[in-house]
């Protein structure tokens, strides 16, 4: 199973830091965050991995290298960031993705089973499963809302009618390549030209796969604060 790590970022709220280092590469409880998520993954059954990679591009392929774990690690280096559609459609075009495979932020902490996403994705006319959590601050963050299938069928603004929600994107997903044919040439974002049109459109491509608290940890690092939240949680958990 590939997984594919977004992790081209310019990182520029932990500024001075990722001046010199690549955000997935600042630690997280002593580890950088990037393998971390490597960890995880590779717990999950990925067998092989596929990086973007743009701001210090040179740095962070140095440190990781061709290989994690004894697992190979491909690399997409982007002349200019594509955004988090647009570098999933370069590293298909590439052939480094396949028929089938995980997406994950590369600013992602989460101890989160998987294998819920990839049995959703395995249902009929989906393109790609979403893991989502349950949005607490919907006016802060865009919430998905999903029909009573957990099929996408908006983005942002108020509950529609029946609606399940409102829901985060945990920056993870199962996909099928048949999500490339979705994503528009050059840069492109994942919710605005991609997750918006099939909601438009209701047409049911998009399974939400939604998770609690209790199904495990999950951390946005985008932030320092975010970051350092995460690396209390961490120590506070055995075994992390």
């Amino acid at each position: 199973m590939i997984a594919f790590v977004l992790a081209a970022g310019f990182g520029t709220r932990f500024r001075p830091a990722t001046l010199t280092t690549p955000k997935p590469l600042l630690p997280l409880a002593g580890r950088p965050i990037l393998f971390r998520l490597f960890d995880h993954l590779l717990a999950q059954g990925v067998d092989r991995f596929a990086v973007n990679a743009h701001h210090l591009a040179k740095t962070l392929r140095e440190h990781v290298g061709e290989t994690y774990a004894d697992v190979p690690v491909a690399w997409s280096v982007e002349e200019t960031i594509l955004g988090t559609a647009g570098g999933i459609r370069r590293a298909h075009e590439r052939g480094l993705l396949g028929p089938s495979f995980l997406v994950a932020n590369g600013d992602v902490f989460t101890t989160l089973d998987l294998g819920r996403l990839l049995a959703r994705r395995k249902e009929p006319g989906v393109v790609s499963a979403l893991g989502v959590l349950p949005n607490g601050e919907p006016g802060r963050d865009t919430p998905l809302w999903a029909d009573a299938r957990g099929r996408l069928i908006a983005v942002g603004g108020e509950r529609p009618a029946g609606a399940t929600g409102p829901w985060l994107f945990t920056g993870l997903q199962a996909a099928t390549e048949a999500l490339v044919a979705r994503i528009p040439p050059g840069v492109s974002e994942l919710a605005k030209d991609v997750l918006v049109p099939s909601a438009a459109a209701r047409d049911g491509a998009f399974a939400l796969v939604p998770y609690g608290p209790e199904d495990g940890l999950w951390f946005d690092l985008g932030t320092p604060e975010r970051l350092r939240a995460a690396g209390a949680a961490l120590a506070a958990t055995p075994g992390t």
